[in-house]
């Protein structure tokens, strides 16, 4: 039997991710559990901030966000996706978080995957038209913040005040240029403080518990059986973590649609029937997660769920041309 990654390079077709959401919001956190899983060898990734027109100090003599449509080139972008998509490498810009600047560009792609990552791969209809999985992530202002604020400290150099001061003034031109992207998505993640430890939500602590809601347009089309195995004798004992599932059906923006909402932590034997879907369909050998850990948190089930939801559209979609 065929791979899915066989049957992905045998169709000549290049399948576009685009995952929208503002800083900081965890958009690389997603698009990496989903290269991880595709395999590195399939995927190429960038960001949409290479795509800024202005840099740091041409948007402050303005007084302009980067959330601003005038601050980044939709067009270029466009153009850039449709000759990926046609198997063409690009001459991609580049953008340094570190000095602000529009510095140059470098080749880049093709790829049999690509994931575009940023504030707005959502934004205009041309860009929608070269995107074959939409996602949005939408984590709470809290959630946001405490991102926002470990990469831009520890990972870009700026200082916490003026991290606070960005996340103000970029308000606004969020929820007038990036949040309305969400209508658009097939898949919106919402992340916000865990209910059985809000507590740890601050920059020093170094867990991770989270509360993550799946909103997923309802497939159409039959999908692959998967199970969850929960052995209610683990659930019994003192050591086990503590963790909740829940799924309801919704409208959402017009679009009907799953919700499944996951928090705390489960244990990796709870996830093993869908590891083992998902290795059979790519073909991978060895673990589908990311085993560094006995459990895993609500965020990376999300990953798994997310990417099993979109391995089975891009099997129906093969499908449907022949391969």
């Amino acid at each position: 039997m065929r791979s899915l990654k066989d049957r992905i390079r045998e169709s000549g077709r290049v399948f576009v991710f685009g995952i929208a959401g503002d800083s900081g919001s965890g958009k690389t956190t997603i698009s990496r559990g989903i290269r991880r899983i595709l395999g590195e060898d399939m995927v190429a990734t960038f960001s949409m901030d290479d795509y800024h027109s202005l840099d740091r100090r041409q948007r402050k003599e303005r007084n302009i966000t980067p959330l601003h449509p005038d601050a980044n080139q939709f067009d270029l972008l466009a153009e850039h996706l449709e000759a990926l998509r046609r198997n063409e490498r690009i001459d991609k810009p580049v953008y340094d978080h570190r000095t602000g600047e529009i510095s140059g560009t470098v080749p880049f792609g093709p790829a049999p995957v690509i994931i575009v990552e940023g504030l707005h791969p959502l934004y205009t209809e041309r860009l929608r038209s070269q995107i074959d999985f939409k996602i949005f992530v939408d984590p709470s202002r809290s959630v946001k913040r405490l991102w926002k604020i470990r990469r831009d400290v520890g990972e870009r150099g700026y200082e916490t005040g003026q991290v606070m001061a960005e996340i103000l003034q970029r308000e606004p031109d969020y929820k007038l240029y990036v949040d309305i992207q969400k209508i658009y998505a097939q898949i919106v993640i919402k992340i916000q403080d865990s209910r059985f430890h809000p507590s740890l939500l601050d920059s020093q602590s170094t867990l991770d518990w989270y509360s993550v809601r799946l909103i997923m347009e309802i497939m159409e089309h039959p999908v692959s059986e998967v199970s969850m195995n929960i052995d209610l004798s683990k659930i019994l004992r003192r050591s086990e973590h503590e963790f909740s599932i829940e799924f309801q059906r919704d409208d959402y923006y017009g679009k009907r649609v799953g919700i499944m909402t996951m928090d705390g932590e489960i244990h990796q034997s709870m996830i093993s029937d869908l590891e083992k879907k998902l290795g059979e369909s790519l073909g991978t050998d060895g673990m589908i997660s990311d085993r560094r850990e006995e459990y895993v948190n609500a965020i990376g089930l999300a990953q798994l769920i997310l990417t099993w939801n979109c391995v089975e559209k891009l099997d129906y979609l093969l499908q449907e041309e022949g391969y």
